[in-house]
């Protein structure tokens, strides 16, 4: 496999021919077929599942497997999701000096389409040169930036791997993120008493003002410490310019991975807003929903190890950590599969000033392909 090299040109026109295609999230039916096409065209068989079924989606995720050559060995699975952030409508393409831009209009799309373009042209290789390796299934995702969509209404009983790669971060490819935070949304409604704004606002109790001393009685907001953080996202309040609010909802992000802790939080939140709220005759309704589950993989881990090692022998430079954002990674953990994020190149996402950089794109390739000689050589 050393003198194995991935075609670049190819992997950039894949990656182009992928971005130009519409793929709002849960709405990637485009996208999904021509990922359909491009699996059959390396002797796959893919599979679309039922996940869209169950999220109101147009499709579902594309699962696609190259059986082994190699009894018993490390069964490998890469994961990247197929839609993006909206503007998102069909991209165009600009090269300047090595790196992909938009043409403004639209995000790139790198995130997610350079994780499923490196597997692709990985997968490629390994086929055109029939090289050793063992079971590698391959899941690219709908709806992951709308709430992990796919990965939450997946079959697990689908996933035959040991270890999971997932294909979706920002950095430069050497990069490993094997702990993430369990994350929740604290939906918090509380409630006054409406009143004329202008003849009797006295007999009033406004919810919206409520919200506001509650959340002043806060003591600290979004960095809590290293692992730990605390949003107000979402505030939504009042019927009209001239009645006193009786109403009030506020939606506030959590994340830490211990969840001991963030359960302390929750509760220490959820008691400052009672206190604040019923101190003033107001009450509150109390929701939680829970976001994604934590990731937390030792860097000793198997997982970790294989994809650092690969990283390594390619020279790039290895960094294992722990990120504050959510992935597809955090559901396959908890099915049982131990996942990892790794980095691909892409940049300044979810704006239409998105970049990816020709050479991140190529070692991202490079990467998924060291990780399975690596698991050839373990």
């Amino acid at each position: 496999m050393d003198m194995v090299t991935i075609n670049e040109e190819r992997l950039k026109q894949t990656f182009i021919e992928l971005v130009g295609v519409p793929c709002p999230s849960c709405d990637e039916k485009l996208e999904a077929e021509l990922l359909v096409k491009k699996l059959q065209e390396l002797g796959l068989e893919p599979q679309v599942d039922r996940a869209g079924k169950k999220c109101g989606g147009t499709t579902g995720n594309v699962w696609g497997f190259l059986k082994g050559n190699i009894p018993g060995a490390v069964r490998l699975f890469f994961e990247a999701h197929m839609d993006s952030v909206a503007p998102t409508m069909g991209t165009h393409v600009i090269e300047k000096d090595g790196v992909l831009y938009s043409d403004g209009t639209t995000t790139l799309g790198g995130d997610d389409k350079s994780g499923i373009a490196a597997v692709l042209e990985a997968v490629q290789c390994i086929i055109e040169n029939d090289l050793p390796h063992g079971d590698i299934q391959l899941c690219f995702t709908i709806g992951e930036e709308t709430g992990s969509y796919g990965v939450r209404y997946m079959d697990k009983t689908m996933i035959q791997a040991d270890a999971g790669y997932c294909m979706d971060c920002d950095g430069h490819p050497g990069t490993i993120f094997n702990a993430s935070p369990k994350a929740i949304n604290l939906k918090l409604k509380v409630k006054g008493k409406s009143a004329h704004a202008g003849l009797e606002p006295e007999k009033g109790i406004n919810a919206i003002m409520l919200v506001v001393d509650a959340l002043h009685s806060l003591p600290a907001y979004g960095r809590i410490d290293a692992e730990t953080t605390l949003s107000v996202d979402m505030i939504d309040g009042g019927l009209a310019f001239n009645i006193v609010p009786e109403a009030c909802e506020v939606v506030i992000d959590m994340r830490c991975p211990d969840e001991a802790k963030l359960e302390k939080l929750k509760k220490e939140t959820v008691d400052i807003f009672r206190n604040a709220v019923e101190a003033k005759g107001g009450t509150v309704e109390v929701t939680v929903k829970d976001v994604a589950p934590g990731v937390n993989l030792n860097t000793g881990h198997a997982t970790v190890k294989l994809a650092a090692a690969a990283a390594e022998k390619l020279g790039f430079p290895v960094s294992t950590g722990f990120t504050g954002g959510c992935s597809d990674a955090n559901f396959l953990c908890d099915m049982g599969l131990p996942t990892v994020l790794l980095a691909t190149g892409m940049d300044k996402i979810h704006t239409t000033e998105e970049r990816l950089a020709l050479e991140d794109l190529n070692n991202a390739a490079r990467w998924v392909l060291g990780i399975v000689k690596e698991a050839m050589e373990q």
